[in-house]
């Protein structure tokens, strides 16, 4: 089985109210690439929650705040 190697990660950003999902830019060591992960505080993956932990923390910079989408009502933000 691979292990899960975090080798640098950045961008942190809630994606919920509740704050228990944090998503962030990922390089982990057995990809060539970096990727969004979402790392969840009650993930049934060990690296999952120990980055959720790590980001909480500010290891990979402030977690930004979460922002809600517009509701339906709200018209479309678009240049004239």
């Amino acid at each position: 089985m691979t292990s899960i190697i975090l080798e640098n990660a950045h961008s942190p950003r809630y994606i919920n109210e509740e704050g228990d999902y944090i998503i962030l830019v990922c390089k982990f060591k057995h990809l060539n690439e970096e990727l969004e992960f979402g790392a969840y505080s009650k993930d049934t993956e060990a690296h999952g929650r120990d980055i959720y932990n790590r980001a909480k923390a500010g290891e990979f910079g402030l977690v930004e705040p979460y922002i809600a989408p517009p509701t339906v009502n709200e018209p479309p933000n678009v240049l004239a």
